[in-house]
């Protein structure tokens, strides 16, 4: 089950506004280093990278000219690359493998052309190569709906139901839809985008009103622009210290045995060489460029392996030497 999700009217954006986290100002920014960690901090919670230079000049020029955080997060929510993100979630988590790139740009077509996240996911779930991988059977099917969409075991009498509307002449994309629009589904999805982005939950008047608004037809994206434009966000990102340099540690070459591996801690350090804190785990530690999870470095080959971490543009490396085994 997925929790990370163009852009529409601001008239209509700001009617949903209330119910995020603040109120997004719509005057200048006079702040240059506020406004490049606040662009910094969108790229990388959006994209997991930092910003490239075109981009965040781009966007810092508009904002510190006036230009209304909602339309730059609307903006950037409706850019190639985050819908690109999207239907790669989507391939990923229902179908279980990457976009092709036929598929990719017919969906990215689509999505320009209106198609909501929930109708991109009920593609995936309704497709017949979905239908096969669950069992190919209606039971089946709606068994892996409740798994992969709500995340939890269907009760017989829950198998049964949906069961029944398939038989009754019910599509797969009409059930599909059933699931993705449902209370229970997206109480998870709105709430899961307040954890990611504010680091916190959502009180159950909000997210009540969140819910309702996705099934009266405002977009995923809305809600995520919303968030990133909100005062709360703008607050926490674009005035955190600004990092001078980062250290990986341990910095000296380690040794492992053929099998194991070593966790790595990130600390960042403003230009004076102050401790800001232990910056893991937003860092992106790798290994030859393959990710470390959650800071633990396990190659899979005898030899050096270059270590290497980044957080906020800036880098550091290390070495990790793995021996035979035994």
């Amino acid at each position: 089950m997925r929790i990370v999700r163009p852009a529409v009217a601001l008239a209509v954006v700001s009617l949903l506004l209330p119910f995020a986290a603040g109120s997004a100002a719509a005057v200048p920014l006079p702040d240059p280093n506020a406004v490049d960690n606040y662009v910094t901090s969108v790229y990388e919670d959006l994209f997991d990278r930092p910003p490239d230079w075109t981009g965040l000049t781009n966007w810092t020029a508009a904002l510190r000219t006036g230009t209304p955080r909602i339309a730059v997060a609307n903006a950037i929510t409706s850019s190639q690359e985050f819908r690109s993100d999207l239907i790669t979630d989507a391939y990923a988590a229902y179908l279980g493998r990457g976009p092709d790139a036929g598929g990719l740009q017919s969906w990215l077509r689509a999505m320009g052309a209106g198609t909501t996240v929930e109708q991109l996911d009920s593609g995936f779930i309704a497709s017949d190569e979905y239908w096969a991988a669950a069992g190919g059977t209606s039971a089946d099917w709606v068994r892996a709906l409740y798994a992969d969409v709500l995340g939890r075991n269907a009760g017989d009498s829950e198998v049964a139901a949906w069961v029944g509307q398939l038989n009754g002449g019910a599509t797969r994309a009409q059930v599909a839809m059933g699931f993705l629009l449902s209370t229970e589904y997206l109480s998870t999805v709105v709430e899961g985008y307040y954890w990611w982005l504010l680091g916190r939950g959502l009180d159950p008047t909000g997210r009540s009103a969140w819910v309702s608004a996705i099934q009266q037809g405002a977009r995923d994206e809305q809600i995520i622009g919303g968030i990133i434009a909100s005062e709360e966000y703008w607050t926490n990102e674009a005035y955190r210290p600004s990092v001078g340099y980062i250290i990986v540690s341990p910095r000296s070459d380690t040794t492992v045995p053929l099998g194991t591996g070593w966790s790595y801690t990130v600390e960042a350090y403003l230009w004076t060489g102050v401790p800001i804190g232990d910056a893991t785990d937003e860092a992106h530690i790798t290994w030859d460029g393959q990710p470390c999870i959650v800071g633990f470095c396990q190659p899979t080959s005898v030899g050096p392996h270059e270590i290497h971490a980044e957080y906020r543009g800036l880098n550091d490396w290390a070495t990790l030497t793995v021996v035979p085994a035994g």
